[in-house]
């Protein structure tokens, strides 16, 4: 790696992966801050200041980041209003994959 290169730490989720329990909405299942938005990635946390942030890219709700995570403190934050992230995320509901279709990738290749 050239020194000065950052590379993004982003990964694709299904749905059910980031819900961590059953509540009235899809957003308030998951456990989110969602008092800050950052359209663009922030460049620190909100909380621990860290400056690792990744996105999150839930398969079948929107095509890139939909929401940003510290890869410190596991924080999630909203990338748009809780109103239409909500509108993703009902969109993901329907979404799934089939592992047999993937192929194998050791543990030791993974990023």
């Amino acid at each position: 790696m050239k020194p000065g290169l950052i590379f993004a730490k982003n990964r694709l989720v299904m749905l059910d992966d980031i819900i961590s329990n059953n509540r009235n909405t899809l957003l308030d299942s998951i456990e989110i801050d969602s008092n800050f938005i950052f359209l663009d990635k922030p460049k620190h946390c909100p909380h621990c200041h860290d400056s690792d942030i990744g996105g999150i890219e839930v398969m079948g709700g929107y095509m890139g980041n939909l929401l940003w995570e510290c890869n410190k403190c596991e924080s999630m934050f909203l990338r748009f209003d809780k109103n239409e992230t909500e509108e993703y995320l009902q969109e993901a509901k329907g979404a799934w994959t089939n592992p047999n279709d993937w192929c194998y990738v050791p543990k030791s290749k993974f990023n």
